[in-house]
Parts: structure tokens; C-alpha cells; sequence
């Protein structure tokens, strides 16, 4: 199904009043995503385990969601509830308890904090599987540029941010540019996709400051505090400068681990605000940069300390699109140009083995990329994917917007809102990539591994030379019970991966799926294995004598347990 086309709206008034209005305007796009924001924590740490595991977790993730609701600023408060209220109001049919629906705004925070929870020594109620459940659910895989003086063709800031998230087939189904004109505070804007009344993935402001948060992992987080969405709410329409973001996220410190990418267009820098609990701490451009990144990995000591890190894997995936994003901005040839970030944001290479390109794995272009934008905030200007996942490739449209004008929501113009469709601004989804979407979306939403296995083999059908496809069809095939295929993949994959981590995946994929099938076979990949050299191997190593079929596949953040 092709993605609805980019919708535009304007809010005005109070919190509640713009509630309401974005509540009659989404309604049915709103319930849809109530329901899958309601079971995406169950999903996410217990989508292959027992009814009675997944009303575990729906019980603890519902009951962090409440308690963060209760302690929400009033008028943000009042502005969800007239928003849910507009949408039930205007759905008739939908069968959603209103209070359950006021909580979806929490998910993130209470499925991080469970996560969290769960790594805490298998803490909590998951029992002895915490830490392969934390493992399995963890998503971190956003990623953002921003880049201003010399750096850019014009000198302004240009602000680049990939948001990478287990919603395909939901946010890249329909996306949305809201403008909000609150009756306190400045005005601001956000990208969402229909029916979500969240500024919070990338957020812009009348100041030029543009916001983005990025997942974390940690052990601090807290049971109460603030929600993301309110700490960037605040920041959003208070904020002029990155002094006054920095002092906005300390006043109420956040529950949960997050990252935040702030770019100034007025000062012409950037910070990233890093959040943990009450701990808040700032990462700032190095001396004489002109850029910063940000995935999803802590870089101040102080964050660092506490930070979870479920396997190698996450380290890895988080590292490398970083050092990915710094290379290729130091590489530059010439100053940059939107276009430039977003061909950065749809990179297909890992930087340990640059001359592959792969669909999945410690890349920019992720599978699950279900928002894609570059910012010019002081020309009120930006790029955004409107095509399926991976947005940041296939169709774009170019966006103007202005402060003033009526309120109302449009699909695609509306009175001083534009947009125009952009032609070959990335590159074309190739027929791989369009598989890869099919089996990322069957297996996050419905843990469905007949159908992400044969979308994969499709998929390698077309680009048999891809090694991360091969890892991929391996662990599905194992997964399938089909150790024999398994064992195939895996052959190929070796002739065909020269990076040192993901051959070791290869090899503890195939002693697994060989280990009563063909011994022979197992006992030599374990030699070879136990010789090779790199970081994140040892983990590998440990995991070959466990059964293969209680190996359970993370493909968003390319692992297994």
C-alpha cells in the first residue's frame, strides 16, 4: 500500500484547545495507533513468550506509563486528554478505554525503563530471562548530523536526523508536519505520522533551534520524573537558545535515558543533551568541528558510567553509524547541501568494511527508518521521506511553512505550509530493500518468522552478495528450525563478509545450526572462530553450546541470543 501523502496542519490556542483540534483532524489514524502503542512494550520484551509473560510485562509497562501521566505538567496533561477525547468523539466505533489511551504518550519511557529494569542483574518481574529479553527488545538506531559555518554551502545550520524505530508499516504509512501556535510560549513545529500528537522525534521552533531525541540505555533511570515528550515540549516552546535548553531539561529531569540533539541556528552550533534520571550532563562540538553527530551511545564520563550495554552488538550498531557519519563529513568535498546530509542519512556502509553494501547491520539506511528529515530552521525550510521504509530512500518532498496563518490540516499544501515532491533526492528503493521492509515489518510487529524468513530469501535472490542478508536468513532459518538452510547461509555469508564481528555472527550461527547435523562442519567453525581477532568476539564464543532453537533474532539491531 502506497504511504498517504504528507499531511500538514496548524494548531493555535491553548494546549487543549490544539488537543482537540488535532484530535477531530487524525481520528482514525489516532485510533490505529493507540492500539499499537498499547501492546508495543508486551511486543517488544515478550512478543515470542506465554500469555501470562506478556500480562506481566503489560502490567508493569502500564503501570510506569501511569505513574509518569500523573506527574505531567497540567496544561500538557489537558492537551492529551482533549486530544483523546477528540478522537474517540469522532470515532465512534473505536473500542479504546480512554485512560489506557492518555498513557500511549509514556510508551518509550516505560518500555526503556523495563528494559532497564530487566538489565539490572534480571531484577524485577522477568525472572531469569531479563537479560536476553532486554537484549531482544533493545531498538536504539537513530541518527543525526547537524553542520554549520564552512561545513555547509551557505553557512547556516543544516540539521540531518534519521528516526529508526520498530513502526513499520505504522509511522511511514502516513506522515505529518504539524505547526503549533500556543497562546503561551513560542511557536514551534514537529514531524510525526498521522494521528500521533507527540513533538518529540524532530522538533523545530520560531528560535531555529531544532530537537531529537535518541534512545539511550541506563540504570538510572527513575519510576517518576518527566516524559520525553514533555521535556522536549518545554524546551520546544520556552527555548531561544542552547544555554536555555540545557537549563530547561535540569529543571525537571527526565525518567527515562535519552539523548538530545539540539542545533541553533542562531548561534550556529549544537549540543546533545544527555539524560539519565536526575543525571543530565552536555556533549559539545570538539575545538574548531563545525558538525556534531549523535546515535545512541553516551559520550560524557559521567553517562557513561551507568550506561546498559546488552551484548556488543548494541555498542557496535551505535559506534559505527556515528563513526560512519563523522567520516563521511570529514570526507566532504565540498561544502554541504541538504541533499548531501540526507545521501549521508541513506549511507549503506559499514565503516570496518567500507566497500559493502548492506541492508542491514551498523549502517545509516536501517530497515525500520520510518522518519527522515533535514531541517533548514532559518529558512523555514526542509526535506522529508514519504515513502516506505527505509524513508531516508525512495520519494522526498521539499517542505516550506511559515508561523502565520489559518489553523486546518491538508494533505500536502495548505495556507503557508507547502510542499513539493522531490525526485532522485537519495536513491530508489531497489526490489532488495522492498523484501528487507516486508520482513522487518512481519517480524516487529507480529514476531512472524515463516514470513521474515521468506521475505529474506527473496531478497537474496536479488543481491545474493549482500553478507548481512545472509546472517540475517541464517538466524531466521535457525529460528524456523530449518538448520539445514541455516547451515547453506552461512557458507555463503563467509565467502562473502570480511568484517571481523559479523563473520564471528556467521560462525556462532552455523556451529549452532551444524552442531547435530554436521559435527564435522561445527568443529571446524569453532576453531576457526576461537582464532579469530576483534572486539566482541568472546560473548560469541560463550554463546555456540547453547540449543539452537532457543535463539531468538534481533534484526533491527542485527543480533541474536
Amino acid at each position: 500500500m502506497t504511504p498517504k501523502p504528507l499531511f500538514v496542519a496548524r494548531l493555535a490556542g491553548s494546549q487543549s484547545e490544539m488537543g482537540t483540534q488535532h484530535g477531530a483532524l487524525a481520528a482514525a489514524d489516532a485510533v490505529r495507533l493507540f492500539e499499537f502503542y498499547r501492546t508495543m512494550p508486551e511486543r517488544a520484551l515478550a512478543g515470542d513468550m506465554g500469555r501470562a509473560s506478556r500480562f506481566v510485562v503489560r502490567s508493569v509497562a502500564t503501570a510506569w506509563q501511569a505513574r509518569l501521566a500523573a506527574q505531567r505538567p497540567p496544561e500538557l496533561a489537558a492537551r492529551t486528554r482533549a486530544f483523546v477525547d477528540a478522537v474517540l468523539a469522532h470515532s465512534p466505533d473505536a473500542r479504546h478505554d480512554p485512560r489506557i489511551a492518555r498513557l500511549t504518550l509514556a510508551t518509550m519511557d516505560s518500555l526503556q525503563n523495563c528494559v532497564a529494569l530487566a538489565a539490572r542483574a534480571g531484577l524485577g518481574p522477568f525472572g531469569q530471562t531479563a537479560q536476553a529479553r532486554a537484549r531482544v527488545a533493545a531498538a536504539p538506531a537513530c541518527s543525526t548530523l547537524i553542520a554549520w559555518g564552512s561545513a555547509t554551502e551557505d553557512g547556516e545550520l543544516v540539521f540531518g536526523r534519521n528516526f529508526d524505530f520498530p513502526g513499520v508499516g505504522v509511522w511511514d504509512a502516513a506522515p505529518a508536519f504539524l505547526v503549533c501556535a500556543p497562546d503561551r510560549g513560542q511557536r514551534y513545529a514537529f514531524f510525526t505520522t498521522r494521528g500521533a500528537d507527540a513533538p518529540v522525534v524532530t522538533v523545530v521552533n520560531e528560535a531555529g533551534l531544532v530537537l531529537a531525541p535518541h534512545t539511550r540505555w541506563h540504570r538510572g533511570v527513575t519510576w517518576g520524573g518527566a516524559m520525553i515528550v514533555d521535556v522536549v515540549h518545554e524546551i520546544a516552546r520556552r527555548a531561544e537558545s542552547l544555554d536555555d535548553a540545557i537549563r530547561i531539561a535540569r529543571e525537571r529531569p527526565a525518567s527515562s535515558s535519552w539523548g538530545i540533539a539540539v542545533g541553533s541556528a542562531r548561534e550556529k552550533s549544537a549540543i546533545v543533551l544527555e539524560l539519565a534520571g536526575a543525571l543530565v550532563d552536555v556533549v559539545r562540538p570538539r575545538p574548531g568541528a563545525e558538525y556534531l553527530t549523535c546515535t545512541n551511545r553516551y559520550r560524557t564520563p559521567a553517562l557513561q558510567a551507568g550506561e546498559v550495554a546488552g551484548s556488543p552488538a548494541w555498542a557496535i550498531h551505535a559506534n559505527r553509524r556515528e563513526h560512519r557519519l563523522r567520516t563521511l563529513a570529514e570526507g566532504r568535498d565540498r561544502p554541504l547541501a541538504p541533499r548531501d546530509v540526507a545521501r549521508f542519512l541513506g549511507d549503506r556502509h559499514d565503516p570496518e568494511a567500507p566497500g559493502t553494501k548492506r541492508r542491514l547491520g551498523g549502517i545509516l539506511a536501517q530497515p525500520t527508518n520510518v522518519h527522515c528529515v533535514v531541517v533548514q530552521p532559518a529558512a523555514r525550510r526542509a526535506w522529508v521521506g514519504v515513502d516506505h521504509a527505509p524513508v531516508c530512500e525512495g520519494a522526498w518532498a521539499e517542505l516550506a511553512w511559515q508561523w502565520d496563518g489559518p489553523t486546518g490540516g491538508w494533505d500536502q499544501q495548505g495556507p503557508g505550509i507547502a510542499t513539493t515532491l522531490v525526485d532522485d533526492f537519495v536513491a530508489p528503493h531497489d526490489p532488495a530493500t522492498r523484501h528487507v521492509h516486508e520482513a522487518v515489518r512481519a517480524f516487529e510487529r507480529s514476531h512472524d518468522v515463516a514470513a521474515a524468513r521468506a521475505s529474506i530469501e527473496r531478497a537474496i535472490g536479488i543481491d545474493p552478495d549482500d553478507p548481512s542478508l545472509r546472517l540475517a536468513a541464517a538466524w531466521l532459518a535457525i529460528e524456523g528450525g530449518a538448520v539445514d538452510r541455516a547451515v547453506v547461509h552461512v557458507h555463503a555469508g563467509l565467502v562473502l563478509e570480511t568484517e571481523r564481528y559479523r563473520r564471528g555472527q556467521l560462525l556462532a550461527a552455523g556451529i549452532r545450526a551444524a552442531a547435530t547435523t554436521e559435527p564435522d562442519q561445527a568443529r571446524r567453525w569453532r576453531d576457526d572462530l576461537a582464532r579469530l581477532p576483534g572486539d566482541g568476539l568472546d560473548e560469541l564464543r560463550a554463546s555456540i553450546d547453547r540449543p539452537a532453537h532457543r535463539l531468538r533474532t534481533n534484526l533491527m539491531m542485527v543480533d541474536a541470543t
